[in-house]
């Protein structure tokens, strides 16, 4: 088992709990052991990327995301402090905010 194995099991299982399907319920989707793909989430069986693609299909999220570095769970986190700081804002500060924000996705889209 290794590191990469481990994050490839986990965002599996992120992104299979957020669709709101079980083990189960994905395995019959995919054609898979339920318990296999149990040993994948917990990265202690290494998954192939034919069964990787059809996961990404059935849950329909792109490829990539299961080989994301960042944190997930830090991510849902942040976006929630923003969230409640966005609440507290005027309409003038949410302008200003929204163009901010816009500006420096352009920007960074810009560089990729």
């Amino acid at each position: 088992m290794n590191e990469n194995d481990k994050l490839i099991g986990s965002r599996i299982k992120h992104f299979r709990q957020q669709a709101g399907l079980t083990q189960t319920q994905l395995g019959e989707i995919i054609d898979m052991d339920p318990s296999s793909l149990g040993r994948c989430e917990i990265g202690t069986d290494r998954i192939s990327l034919t069964r990787l693609m059809r996961i990404s299909d059935a849950l329909k999220i792109d490829l990539y995301k299961f080989f994301l570095v960042r944190d997930i769970e830090g991510n849902k986190k942040t976006i929630e402090k923003i969230t409640d700081l966005l609440s507290t804002a005027n309409d003038v500060q949410l302008g200003l905010i929204y163009n901010n924000i816009s500006n420096l996705l352009d920007l960074t889209n810009l560089n990729n």
